[in-house]
């Protein structure tokens, strides 16, 4: 197809025909390349009214290919991109990619891919990204926690749905993690164990002490943590965490 025969347009708002249209493309893509891969449509964040929401690309009165971008924040931009498999040779994915750039400035990008995505991994090295991490979901069940001993003390600090849990041993201050909790599940964040006392059992301690308290009140545990982080990703297999999900990170 010659690109000139494309129509490109840039998104400012949300609206129901947009978002049906990218749901449906989305799936499409999904079952062509047999591979579940993340989409931003539904995600809530900062608004920034002068970023668009999305950009698309139109031929023959069809969306062909879309651009979503996720702002995380005045310098960051994550973004998720689809085009149907009959245009991929078309170059709509830099056509759209590149009018992003020119919106957002000097900003860093990244994009993540599900590892079995070949063509996006393809498409993202053409573009001069580079791979930096691979970020795993992990989930622990209330029914699948073991508790271990010793228990150590716990400092608890609560500011609505925000948890702050501090590990002491003999007085002493080993580390803490923060928590978000939202209906019965906790989401595990910001753990980190004084540098002088890591690889010493504190951190298991630590985990294993708050999960237990953890689990009188809530059924789910959830986290995120890349796997190239050894010592953490360990310490979450072996407190009973299971991956749900990979996700390959590339930068630009």
């Amino acid at each position: 197809m010659n690109l000139k025969e494309l129509k490109f347009q840039t998104h400012y708002a949300k609206t129901a025909s947009l978002l049906q249209c990218m749901k449906q493309l989305h799936r499409q893509c999904g079952d062509f390349d047999r591979i579940s891969q993340r989409m931003f449509y539904d995600e809530e964040y900062q608004d920034y009214s002068d970023r668009p929401f999305a950009y698309t690309a139109v031929a023959e009165h069809q969306t062909v290919g879309f651009l979503c971008p996720y702002i995380i924040d005045r310098y960051n931009v994550e973004f998720c991109i689809f085009v149907l498999p009959q245009y991929r040779r078309s170059q709509i994915g830099a056509k759209l990619f590149f009018q992003m750039v020119h919106d957002f400035g000097q900003q860093s990008f990244c994009a993540s891919l599900n590892p079995d995505n070949k063509t996006g991994k393809a498409f993202l090295t053409y573009l001069g990204f580079s791979y930096g991490c691979q970020e795993c979901h992990m989930v622990l069940e209330k029914a699948d926690f073991a508790p271990a001993a010793p228990k150590i003390q716990l400092s608890v600090q609560k500011e609505n749905e925000q948890i702050s849990i501090t590990g002491l041993i003999d007085e002493i201050n080993v580390g803490s993690l923060k928590l978000t909790a939202f209906d019965m599940t906790v989401c595990i964040h910001d753990m980190e164990i004084r540098e002088n006392l890591r690889r010493k059992g504190y951190g298991f301690q630590l985990l294993t002490s708050a999960l237990t308290d953890i689990f009188e009140k809530y059924d789910r545990v959830i986290l995120h943590v890349t796997k190239e982080n050894l010592p953490a990703f360990r310490l979450y297999l072996k407190t009973g965490f299971q991956v749900l999900e990979k996700l390959d990170y590339y930068e630009l």
